[in-house]
């Protein structure tokens, strides 16, 4: 686990569905490539649903992945993870001795460790090196497909009973059981319960078969094919198609460029059992695989399970003969430049080629820590040049990662506002320029260098609850990546040894690889009229300009940048302190509830489940209910300038500066009738946490440079959503669901254009302005007395009202009545955007609601059968889609109120027999009961949940606050187990059918079409 800090947006998305969402990393290629793109999942999420997103701080990544012949157990010449003395640069890296490896008879790879977090639960990754690049031409996306069919059928898992018997023990598809399909591996993905032993006796059975003993059954081959097909379609788009015209220039020379894995549509769509067969029975083979288990069980057991299950394939008769294919390959500058009307953004990427370099010394992860340092540096200085109005940047960022096998790559990208692309090239290379000229201050050096501290210092605290898939991971990445893993003790010496003595010189020379890579590549991949221009009637840049533009801004004189001051946090003025002035316990939630002196509530909930965690969250009502219609607009750009802006006396950029080093964050969100303020720290910056607390309550700051910055992203934004067929398609929805009301609505451009800053203050001095409204929640690693104490310090002396346990008015309490209201019959329309074979459909129920802790549950319960039923029936039975969602939700302010929300992407020529089986599954479901093996498997998952939410400090925060807002009886919490047992299929019917109207539903469907005169203009059905 090598943090890095890196800047990835959401470029890499794309070819990275086809890889691996690595913890603490940026992942790869596939996400290098995707996210300039705005690209939809293609490949690697196979059975999965819902991608992770990238952190900030990344892992480096290694992109070789070690041969069955590598000698497993390395000679270690630091023998241990906390060696004492001096770290020689040439010395190896040590592997984990947490870890134990090996290798079984047959050939297989075993990687195994003992971990409890969470408890009693066992995880399972099963490495196959073998991805799409050793796909013969006939083959092309058939290692994605061998992937997809592994979860329908082995030997003793006939085709619809592997996912059914999994979800029984209580384990989610997507979350907890699924795979993904890269260019070099496929990983398989499982989690088990630790404490069931014949289900993990099953789980290995299970990994087992995947790796030896798949059925390939005809007719599961065949509707699967179309669930791929959707797989694919739901990548295409904009991003898809600028894309296709960069793959050839990235992947120059390699056998890579025509071996994306999501593969070639036709071939998905008629290639022969045989040939699946063929690939199958060629590599997954346990010379060319990997086993990794991390849990709750004890090493031996492991060790067993893995050598009874794992151990029992037959060795195979031939040595593995596999070749490694290049990657790309090319000297020089190399420029693809794509444009297309449906394009969200307009973005400038440079991709810095070089052979890959495995970490393998102390002196290389020192290096890394150097890059690390440098990127740091390089995306404060471009988040500061993107808060700027007058920047032609929207945003910008740096960042470095493993590309393929043999090939790494550092990376600048700058997304330009509106058509600055050319001046956004400039700025992102006249950054770079500046640093190697001039260098890097003291000062930033020191700030990078403080939060990569504060990053591996709350990584070792914290390693004992470290999420055992997020283990797991990591030695999937060493296993294909060869990422080092020394284990934490170790990398934090490493950090606090290594770090100190690096030089401004060796941090400011990192700049080189970019601007001196000896291949470099330049993708421009931007938004045009349709005409062959930009938006604004502007030519597109040809190769020639965006070579000068980056040669010239490499050669004219530039002045070094200003030195900045590093500001305090602390307010110039003390707060006034207050008191405690009441105390009481919620024993059974063990909680302690005080009352400040001015009204001001704190609930706090102390719990060890993680060594140094705190999170909080203050509560108080009204939203968006208090601000009147003409100053909507303002209200809801409020939150957005204020944290722009900064606090207090401090800008945002002097803030970040203030807080480098220290784990604390807060935010400002405003709902419909609620204002709440959210973040985290540890216990040694809890005090910073209260400061800024409450600067946000009394001295929010609101800069005009800040309206100026937040009103270009929105208006841009607002641009490339009606530019793309799905941001169109939601807009529209948007505007049907919020049934006139204008807190809901989209924002116009006209409307952001004429927001005033006068506005925006005034509408903000409206939330948080009486005490004995706000409640404050605590949980985590805190003692609740000091807690309070601090509380009272810093808060306890803000605005306190005359009385402050007297209670508000209750008609000051009172919402205006502005409840949610769709036409009491059906409202169907259909959208005509974009020039793919794509559609989309939502479908929205609404009801009254008749609001209580048992009937929450059976209306979520409700969701989880649709979601079990439409997956069964519209993805498996049909194989009509990728992936489709029931959402349930409800809320209970200004009235009570249902909604159930159903939504999927297909085949154009389907949607409507599609949309009528929806419709005949969700009757079904009011119709009949649900069956007992879908109601036992939707509590055992609701059992799952719970148990798990019991050790999370998140579970406890959201819940005690939602517990608040919605009548304040904590100990309603507890009554869920009892409610889960309780449930019947009777139950979740009849919930059903009080709030599912099937002739009162707004069904809005997406087809490609020509432009309309306005943007994705409706086209009403009878």
């Amino acid at each position: 686990m090598t943090y890095r800090s890196s800047f990835f947006p959401t470029v890499l998305v794309w070819l990275n569905r086809c890889f691996l969402p690595r913890r603490g990393a940026v992942p790869g290629l596939a996400l290098l490539l995707g996210i300039a793109l705005g690209l939809a999942p293609l490949a690697a999420r196979g059975r999965g649903e819902t991608p992770s997103p990238p952190p900030a701080e990344t892992a480096l990544e290694a992109e070789d992945a070690l041969r069955a012949e590598t000698p497993l157990e390395t000679e270690r010449t630091l023998e241990t993870e906390e060696a004492p003395g001096e770290l020689p640069l040439e010395e190896p890296l040590p592997f984990s001795r947490d870890i134990r490896r090996g290798t079984l008879e047959n050939g297989l790879d075993f990687f195994l460790k003992s971990h409890s977090w969470p408890e009693e639960t066992v995880v399972l990754r099963l490495v196959v090196d073998a991805g799409s690049i050793l796909e013969e031409e006939d083959q092309r996306g058939l290692a994605h497909f061998v992937e997809h069919i592994a979860f329908n059928g082995t030997e003793s898992f006939p085709e619809g009973e592997l996912v059914a018997y999994l979800e029984s023990l209580g384990r989610r598809f997507g979350p907890d059981i699924n795979a993904y399909t890269s260019f070099d591996e496929t990983v398989y993905k499982l989690e088990l319960p630790g404490g069931d032993t014949e289900a993990l006796h099953q789980g290995f059975r299970v990994m087992q078969e995947w790796a030896s003993a798949l059925t390939f059954d005809d007719d599961a081959i065949d509707r699967e094919r179309g669930v791929i097909v959707e797989e694919w379609r739901r990548g295409r788009g904009a991003g898809a198609r600028i894309m296709d015209t960069h793959i050839p220039v990235i992947f120059q020379g390699s056998r890579y460029a025509r071996r994306l894995p999501i593969g070639d549509m036709e071939v998905v769509r008629t290639a022969p059992r045989e040939r699946l067969v063929d690939f199958f029975e060629r590599w997954y083979r346990p010379d060319n695989m990997a086993l990794i288990v991390v849990g709750d069980l004890p090493l031996e057991e492991l060790e067993e399970l893995t050598r009874r299950y794992l151990g029992a394939i037959p060795a195979p008769d031939t040595p593995l003969e596999r070749t490694r294919y290049p990657g790309p390959s090319g000297e020089g500058t190399r420029i693809s430049i794509a444009s297309d009307p449906e394009a969200t953004v307009n973005r400038l990427s440079l991709y810095a080629l070089a052979p890959h370099e495995p970490l393998v010394t102390v002196g290389d992860y020192r290096q890394a820590l150097v890059e690390s340092l440098f990127f740091s540096v390089m995306n404060e200085r471009l988040r500061e040049e993107a808060r700027s109005p007058g920047s032609p940047l929207s945003s910008g960022g740096t960042g470095a990662s493993s590309f393929l096998h043999d090939t790494q790559i550092a990376v600048a990208q700058a997304v330009a506002r509106d058509d600055l692309v050319r001046e956004a090239l400039d700025v992102l290379v006249t950054k770079l320029e500046r640093v190697r000229r001039f260098g890097i201050s003291q000062a930033e050096l020191n700030r990078a260098r403080a939060r990569m501290i504060q990053a591996i210092d709350n990584a070792l605290i914290n390693a004992d609850t470290r999420e055992s898939s997020s283990l797991a991971d990591e030695v999937v990445r060493h296993r294909t990546r060869q990422e080092p893993v020394p284990g934490i003790a170790f990398e934090h010496r490493l950090y606090h040894t290594l770090l100190p003595e690096i030089s401004l010189e060796e941090v400011s020379a990192v700049v080189s690889r970019v601007l001196e890579s000896p291949e470099l590549v330049v993708l421009a991949s931007l938004r045009d009229d349709g005409q062959g221009r930009l938006p604004g009637g502007g030519a597109i840049p040809s190769r020639e300009e965006l070579r000068e533009i980056i040669d010239e801004a490499r050669t004219r004189p530039l002045t070094p940048p200003d030195e900045e001051d590093q500001p305090s946090l602390l307010p110039s003025a003390p707060p006034r302190a207050g008191e405690i002035v009441e105390k009481r316990s919620h024993p059974r939630v063990e909680t302690e509830e005080y009352l400040l002196s001015n009204g001001i509530r704190l609930f706090i909930r102390p719990s060890d489940y993680r060594s140094d965690e705190i999170l909080f969250a203050a509560h108080s009502p009204g939203g968006l209910q208090k601000i009147s219609d003409p100053f909507l607009s303002a209200a809801r750009l409020a939150t957005a300038v204020a944290g722009e802006s900064g606090l207090g006396e401090l800008s945002a950029s002097a803030l970040e500066r203030a807080l480098a080093g220290r784990s604390v964050r807060i935010s400002t969100d405003i709902g419909l009738t609620s204002e709440r303020l959210s973040g985290s720290t540890r216990q040694e910056d809890l005090e910073t946490l209260f400061q800024l607390i409450y600067l946000s309550l009394t001295s929010p700051r609101f800069d005009q440079d800040a309206l100026e910055t937040v009103r270009q992203q929105h208006i841009q934004a607002l641009r490339g959503r009606d530019a793309s067929p799905q941001g169109i398609f939601q807009r529209r929805f948007q505007e049907l669901s919020s049934a006139g009301d204008p807190r809901k609505a989209p924002l116009s451009i006209e409307e952001i254009e004429a927001v005033t800053l006068e506005e925006i203050t005034s509408a903000h001095s409206r939330w948080f302005n009486d005490t004995r409204e706000i409640a404050l929640f605590f949980t985590g690693s805190l003692d609740p007395d000091e807690t309070a104490r601090l509380a009272a310090r810093y808060l306890g002396g803000i605005a306190p009202p005359d009385d402050p346990r007297q209670p508000p008015r209750e008609e000051d309490r009172d919402f205006p009545s502005r409840a949610f209201s769709l036409p009491d019959d059906l409202l169907r329309e259909t959208v005509r955007a974009g020039t793919e074979e794509i559609a989309q459909v939502a479908i929205l129920f609404h009801s009254h609601y008749s609001w209580s802790q048992r009937e929450n549950h059976r209306w979520n319960s409700v969701g989880d059968l649709l979601n079990l039923r439409l997956r069964e029936v519209i993805r498996e039975e049909e194989g009509g889609t990728y992936g489709v969602r029931a959402t349930t939700w409800r809320q209970r302010l200004p009235d009570p109120q249902a909604f159930l929300q159903i939504s999927f992407g297909m085949d154009p020529g389907r949607s409507q027999d599609l949309i009528a089986r929806t419709l005949e599954v969700l009757q079904e479901v009011l119709d009949e009961p649900a069956s007992e093996s879908a109601l036992q498997r939707i509590k055992a998952q609701q059992r799952e949940r719970y148990r798990r939410n019991q050790r999370e400090n998140s579970y406890w925060l959201g819940s005690l606050l939602f517990s608040w807002e919605q009548g304040r009886d904590f100990e309603a919490l507890l009554d869920l187990p009892k409610l889960i047992d309780s449930l019947s299929a009777e139950d979740i019917q009849e919930t059903a059918r009080r709030y599912i109207d099937m002739d009162r539903r707004l069904e809005l469907l997406l087809l490609p079409g020509p432009d309309s005169p306005g943007p994705g203009s409706p086209d009403p059905e009878e």
